[in-house]
């Protein structure tokens, strides 16, 4: 059986429903390397232990450009981009539920997962809807601010790139093209 932890971010819940999006990362097996790696592009980057929004334009832009030698990172990051909704747990719950059945494709698994930004009410929902999509999960809790982690910083970072690429930014979009062609992103 395998074994995923889901780390889970969203932006966009300022829009009042016209653009939201769900970052999600699905480590399936050993997470010592991911994390390392990733620290040290926080460092060389200088994006450090940021959110993208308090980070420095040239930082992210390093920070997604060291991304895309990460080859291993093939079809672990997923997001989902809805438009003209405010349902914002439901589809934190739909598009997390659709990365872990599209990474497990018919494999039998248990996912851990943690969710970004969530109150403990939120937590409730975002779990009932898991469930009612019948994922298999072993654990759901949110994270709290001191608890942040480069793995949570990278759903983080890219809700951020996607939604700068929806407001037009051409490095952004530029980005995006090149992740998606690396199959480093998928676009759920």
């Amino acid at each position: 059986m395998r074994k995923f932890s889901v780390y889970v971010d969203e932006s966009g819940q300022d829009t009042k429903g016209n653009l939201f999006i769900v970052g999600i990362l699905i480590v399936d097996g050993e997470k010592t390397k991911l994390l390392a790696d990733l620290e040290n592009i926080e460092r060389q980057s200088e994006k450090k232990n940021l959110k993208w929004r308090k980070s420095r334009h040239i930082s992210r832009k390093k920070y997604i450009e060291m991304l895309f030698d990460l080859s291993y990172l093939q079809e672990v990051i997923f997001f989902g981009e809805f438009h003209d909704s405010g349902e914002y747990i439901h589809l934190t719950s739909f598009a997390t539920a659709k990365a872990i059945l599209k990474k497990a494709k018919k494999d039998e698994y248990k996912a851990s997962v943690f969710v970004d930004g969530f109150k403990k009410k939120e937590i409730e929902i975002f779990s009932r809807g898991l469930r009612d999509l019948r994922i298999r999960t072993r654990k759901i809790r949110g994270v709290k601010k001191d608890e942040n982690n480069p793995f949570i910083r990278l759903a983080d970072s890219l809700c951020g790139l996607v939604r700068d690429a929806n407001d037009g930014k051409k490095w952004a979009k530029e980005s995006v093209d090149i992740l998606m062609k690396k199959k480093l992103i998928i676009k759920l």
